[in-house]
């Protein structure tokens, strides 16, 4: 697998299906309240706000995912290091570095085609 195609499934797998997965599960609880309280609360301020408010939430979101997914990456291509870390990270698949560009495939695939 290349990394702009690592990259690709990130961003379907991890980034829009959770994306997709939250709202939809806002979206469809109007009626019974959940019983956690993290999910309770987010479905009270969801239910407070009108639909124009939902859709500026709701682009709040992709940027917090999107820019917490890109900083992760940038350790994993070992662009960024933790303070004691001696030698950055690699990430192989088949024996083949597949990390050094995937924070920049997801944001030059984001910035093409679009968050969905």
């Amino acid at each position: 697998m290349t990394e702009e195609a690592i990259a690709k499934e990130i961003k379907n797998e991890i980034l829009v299906n959770n994306f997709k997965r939250y709202f939809d599960t806002l979206e469809d609880s109007c009626q019974e309240p959940f019983k956690n309280s993290s999910w309770r609360k987010a479905q009270l301020l969801y239910n407070s706000l009108n639909y124009t408010n939902r859709e500026n939430l709701q682009e709040f979101v992709k940027m917090i995912m999107i820019e917490t997914t890109s900083e992760i990456l940038s350790f994993v291509d070992g662009i960024a290091t933790f303070k004691d870390q001696q030698y950055p990270f690699e990430l192989m698949c088949d024996g083949k570095k597949v990390s050094g560009s995937l924070q920049e495939y997801l944001l030059m695939d984001i910035e093409d085609n679009g968050f969905i």
